[in-house]
C-alpha cells in the first residue's frame, strides 16, 4: 500500500470520525435513510463478558440511540437474539412514537448473558439468533412487506429469511433477508446480509452463498439497497493482507458491481471496525484493519453516505439516505426471458403454459383468460360475501389469480386448475428464481421461493409464496 493512498484514507478516516456522535439534521420530505450495524451479540456470548451489545436494557437502549441519532427509517442488524431484537422494536417505538415493524432471519440458536457475573444466568437461553430488519413505518415509508420467507424454520422459529447453502444443517448456519418497502415515489427491495467467514468454510462455498442471494436480488426489478457484514474485503489487493483471499467470493461480490450495476456506497469510508483488537486473536487483528461491512445500491440516488462509531459494537455502523426526490429507476432482470413453448401444453383444445415455484409448492397455468398461482400462501383475508361460503362446495384463498381486466383476487376453486398435459410436474416445469415466462399477455417470474404474475397492460398482479402474498 503506498504512502499517498494511506495519507488519503487518513484524510477520509478524519474526516468520517470527526463529530460522528453530533446529532444530524433530520431528513427533508421525501428521502429515507438505512442504516447497517453488526450490533455484535454474537460476539463471545460468555458469561460475566461485556463485549459487544449484551442481552440488557442498557445495551439495547444504547443500540436504539446509534439507530436514531441517524435518524434511521430502516434498521439492518446483523449478530441479534430474537426477543433482544423485539425489545429493541418497543425501544424505538417509544423514542419516536412512531411504528416500528421487525421481520427476522434466523441462522442459528444461543444464550446470551448480562455480561455482569461469571456466574450469572442467561438472560435469553436458546433462542433464536440472527439478523433483524426495523422499519420505521410513516416517515418515508408507507408499508413493507418481506420478499425473502421460505416458511418457518423445522423446529418452528418464527422467520422471513433464507437459509444459506454454508448452513451445515436445516436450522443452524447463515442467512439472509429482504423486505419491499413502499414509499410515495415507489417501491424499493432492502436486503440484510451476514456471510460467512472464510475460516469456517470454503471459498467455494462461500460464493455460491453471494451467488444465491443474487439469484434473488437480481430475480426482481425494483431499485435495490443491499448491506450487510459481508465478513470479506474486496478492495485490497491480496499481496497486502492475507484475509483478502478468497478469490471466487471476491469475484462473486464484486459482480454486484461490475455485472449488476451496484453502486458501492461506503467505498471511501475507511474500515469498518471500531474497537481496539486487544487480546483478540491475530486473525481478528488484521481483520480489524479492513473494511467488511457494505451499502449497495441500485436504481436509487443516495447522499450523506457516512460511518459512525457504535456505543457497544465492535462494528462501525454504515448510515445512507435515500433521496425519493431525485426518482427511482426499475432494474431488468438478470436472467433472459425463458421460452414459452418449454412450458406449452394442449389439453383438449385449451391451450395454456404450466409452471411452478422452485420450491413446488405452486403450481401456476397462463391462458388467455387469466393467470392462476394455486398452492398454500398465508395471510388469506375472508371470502366475499356470497363468495365461496358454501361449507361443502370449492375452497377459498388456496391461490390467486390476474385477469385480463386487471383483477386480483384469491381463488375460489374445488381443485387443480392447470396441470401437465403430458404427465405430472417435473424439473423441467419449474420457473426459477430470477427467470421470467410471457405468454397471453401475462408475464410471470420467480421471485425467491415464490411466484409473481402481472397483466401486461394493467400493471396489475400479484405475488404469492408460502407465507407470503401481496396484490398490486
Amino acid at each position: 500500500m503506498g504512502s499517498q493512498w494511506r495519507a488519503a484514507l487518513g484524510i477520509v478516516l478524519v474526516l468520517v470520525t470527526t463529530g460522528c456522535r453530533d446529532e444530524p439534521p433530520p431528513p427533508p420530505d421525501g428521502a429515507v435513510t438505512v442504516v447497517n450495524l453488526n450490533a455484535a451479540m454474537g460476539f463471545k456470548m460468555g458469561k460475566g463478558d461485556n463485549h459487544g451489545t449484551d442481552a440488557t436494557r442498557e445495551d439495547l437502549e444504547l443500540l436504539a440511540d446509534d439507530i436514531l441519532t441517524r435518524d434511521a427509517d430502516i434498521a439492518n442488524l446483523q449478530e441479534m437474539a430474537e426477543p433482544a431484537a423485539h425489545e429493541l422494536r418497543g425501544i424505538l417505538a417509544e423514542k419516536t412514537g412512531a411504528r416500528w415493524e421487525m421481520n427476522w432471519s434466523h441462522s442459528t440458536r444461543a444464550s446470551y448473558y448480562a455480561g455482569r457475573d461469571e456466574n450469572e444466568p442467561p438472560v435469553y437461553e436458546n433462542v433464536s439468533a440472527g439478523n433483524a430488519q426495523l422499519i420505521r413505518i410513516g416517515d418515508g415509508i408507507d408499508a413493507q412487506q418481506p420478499i425473502t420467507v421460505d416458511g418457518d424454520r423445522p423446529t418452528g422459529e418464527p422467520d422471513q429469511g433464507i437459509m444459506l447453502p454454508t448452513s451445515k444443517e436445516p436450522t443452524a448456519g447463515r442467512s439472509f433477508q429482504g423486505t419491499e418497502l413502499t414509499t410515495a415515489k415507489g417501491r424499493i427491495d432492502t436486503y440484510n446480509l451476514h456471510l460467512a467467514l472464510g475460516r469456517d468454510n470454503t471459498d467455494e462455498e462461500r460464493a455460491r452463498d453471494v451467488e444465491v442471494i443474487q439469484r434473488y436480488t437480481e430475480s426482481r426489478t425494483n431499485p435495490a439497497v443491499i448491506t450487510g457484514d459481508f465478513n470479506q474485503p474486496i478492495d485490497i489487493p491480496i499481496s497486502s493482507n492475507p484475509l483478502t483471499g478468497s478469490p471466487k467470493t471476491v469475484n462473486a461480490l464484486k459482480a454486484f458491481m461490475e455485472t449488476y450495476g451496484y453502486t458501492d456506497v461506503g467505498q471511501l469510508l475507511g474500515p469498518t471496525s471500531n474497537r481496539d483488537p486487544g487480546d483478540w486473536k491475530e486473525e481478528y487483528k488484521t481483520l480489524a484493519r479492513l473494511r467488511i461491512d457494505y451499502i449497495l445500491t441500485a436504481g436509487v440516488t443516495t447522499r450523506d453516505a457516512e460511518r459512525f462509531d457504535s456505543h457497544e459494537s465492535d462494528h462501525w455502523g454504515l448510515a445512507a439516505t435515500i433521496d425519493l426526490t431525485a426518482g427511482l429507476t426499475t432494474r431488468t432482470a438478470a436472467e433472459p426471458p425463458m421460452d414459452p413453448k418449454r412450458y406449452h401444453h394442449d389439453s383438449y383444445g385449451l391451450e395454456y403454459v404450466f409452471f411452478t415455484s422452485v420450491t413446488g409448492d405452486h403450481f401456476c397455468g397462463i391462458a388467455k383468460d387469466q393467470v392462476v398461482c394455486q398452492g398454500p400462501t398465508e395471510p388469506v383475508p375472508p371470502p366475499p360475501p356470497g363468495v365461496c361460503d358454501n361449507p361443502s362446495g370449492p375452497s377459498w384463498g388456496h391461490g390467486m389469480y390476474v385477469d385480463p381486466a386487471g383483477k386480483v383476487d384469491f381463488l375460489c376453486a374445488g381443485g387443480v386448475m392447470y396441470w401437465p398435459s403430458d404427465g405430472g410436474p417435473d424439473e423441467q416445469d419449474v420457473l426459477d428464481p430470477g427467470r421470467s415466462l410471457s405468454a397471453y399477455g401475462f408475464t410471470c417470474a420467480g421471485e425467491g421461493p415464490g411466484i409473481r404474475c402481472v397483466h401486461d397492460k394493467s400493471g396489475h398482479g400479484f405475488g404469492i409464496a408460502t407465507k407470503a402474498n401481496r396484490k398490486f
